[in-house]
C-alpha cells in the first residue's frame, strides 16, 4: 500500500506542468480566437485541437459513464476545468506523500 501511495502521489505532483501546459494552451486559444474562457469547452477544445483524442475519448466515456455525465463533462469549460483538476490533483500529492512515507 505504501509503494501505489508513494506512486499515486508523485504522479499527480508530476502531473502539474503537463497540466499547466494545456492551461496555457486553453488561454492561447482563447485569445487567439472569438472563444471566452466561458465558451471553450472541453468539447470543442479537444475536437479541434486533438481530434483523434476526441474519438477516443469520447468513445470511452460514453461507454464507461453515462451519456448525461459524459455530455456534461464535455460541456465543461477547459480552462477552468483543466485549473481547477490541476490544484486538485497537486494538492492531493502534496498531502498523500508525506502520509505514504510515515507509512511503515
Amino acid at each position: 500500500m505504501k509503494s501505489f501511495l508513494t506512486i499515486f502521489a508523485y504522479l499527480c505532483i508530476w502531473a502539474t506542468p503537463l497540466q499547466l501546459f494545456f492551461i496555457t494552451w486553453g488561454l492561447v486559444v482563447v485569445f487567439n480566437t472569438e472563444l471566452t474562457i466561458l465558451s471553450l469547452s472541453n468539447e470543442i477544445f479537444l475536437s479541434e485541437n486533438l481530434p483523434w483524442l476526441y474519438s477516443l475519448v469520447k468513445s470511452i466515456w460514453y461507454f464507461v459513464l453515462p451519456d448525461v455525465f459524459a455530455s456534461w463533462l464535455l460541456a465543461l469549460p477547459f480552462t477552468m476545468h483543466v485549473l481547477a483538476k490541476g490544484i486538485f490533483s497537486t494538492w492531493l500529492g502534496v498531502w498523500l506523500l508525506p502520509i505514504a512515507k510515515k507509512m511503515s
